[in-house]
C-alpha cells in the first residue's frame, strides 16, 4: 500500500490512481498486472492475447467511471449521521442566524460501494464482474461550525483517508492520503446536515385580479328634425 497526497480534484480516482487524465490507462495496467480480468469471459480460453487485453481495457473504462466520487461529499454524508452535528443543525435551523461550535472526538467514517459490470458477447450477457470500493476516513480533533442547519466551516481537524478497490475479489489498488479539512471546506459550499428536511412551502400565489367590467353600451348618433323625429 502506498501513500498519496490528495490534491484537486478531490476524488477517489485521484487518490487511487493519481492524475485524472492518466487514470483509465493506469487502471487498465493494474487490472492486467493483477490478472483481474483474466478468464473473465466463460469459455473464452480461445481469446488471443490482444482480445483478452481489449476486454481488460473495456472493463477498466467502466470501473474508472465508478471512481468519480468526491471525497468531501463522502465524508459529509457520514457527518450527517452524527448526533452532535445533527442536533446542532436542528437547533440552528429553528433559530435562523444562530451558530454553534461543535467538537467531535476521534471518529471513523466508512463509505462502501459494490457496483457490478455486466459483460455482453454478441449482445448476450455472459458474465457479471463484481467491484468493491471502500473508503475509510479517520478524523481527529474536529471542531465544526454549524449555522442555519449547515456545516459552514471546520476550524481544526485532521483527516486520514484510505481507499481500496477490488475487482473480482482481487485488490487492484489501495492508497492512503490526507485531507486538509479546514482549507478544503473553506472553498466549498456549506454542507447540509439536514438533507431530508422538508422543502419550504411554495410562495403564495398572487390574488386573482377581478374580472374586467363589461364594455359600455354602444352610443347611437343622429339628429332630431323639427317634428321630433330622429334621422
Amino acid at each position: 500500500m502506498t501513500t498519496a497526497p490528495v490534491v484537486e480534484p478531490l476524488t477517489v480516482r485521484a487518490l487511487l490512481l493519481g492524475r485524472e487524465e492518466r487514470a483509465p490507462d493506469a487502471l487498465a495496467e493494474t487490472l492486467h498486472a493483477h490478472r483481474a480480468a483474466a478468464g473473465v469471459i466463460p469459455g473464452g480460453r480461445g481469446l488471443t492475447p490482444a482480445a483478452d487485453r481489449a476486454v481488460g481495457i473495456e472493463l477498466a473504462t467502466v470501473v474508472n467511471g465508478f471512481l468519480d466520487l468526491d471525497l468531501v461529499t463522502l465524508v459529509a454524508a457520514g457527518w450527517s449521521r452524527y448526533q452532535a452535528l445533527t442536533e446542532a443543525a436542528r437547533r440552528t435551523h429553528r433559530h435562523p442566524g444562530s451558530e454553534e461550535v461543535v467538537a467531535l472526538a476521534t471518529h471513523t467514517i466508512t463509505s462502501a460501494h459494490h457496483p457490478s459490470v455486466d459483460l455482453l458477447v454478441d449482445g448476450a450477457p455472459t458474465a457479471t464482474v463484481g467491484v468493491d470500493l471502500t473508503v475509510v476516513f479517520k478524523i481527529t480533533g474536529l471542531v465544526a461550525v454549524v449555522r442555519d442547519g449547515l456545516l459552514v466551516a471546520v476550524r481544526s481537524g485532521q483527516c486520514a483517508v484510505e481507499a481500496k478497490l477490488a475487482v473480482r475479489d482481487i485488490v487492484v489498488a489501495s492508497r492512503k492520503g490526507r485531507l486538509d479539512l479546514p482549507a478544503t471546506l473553506r472553498l466549498r459550499e456549506p454542507v447540509d446536515l439536514m438533507p431530508h428536511r422538508a422543502a419550504p412551502p411554495p410562495p403564495p400565489r398572487p390574488p386573482t385580479p377581478p374580472p374586467a367590467p363589461p364594455p359600455p353600451p354602444p352610443v347611437r348618433w343622429g339628429h332630431v328634425d323639427g317634428q321630433g323625429d330622429r334621422r
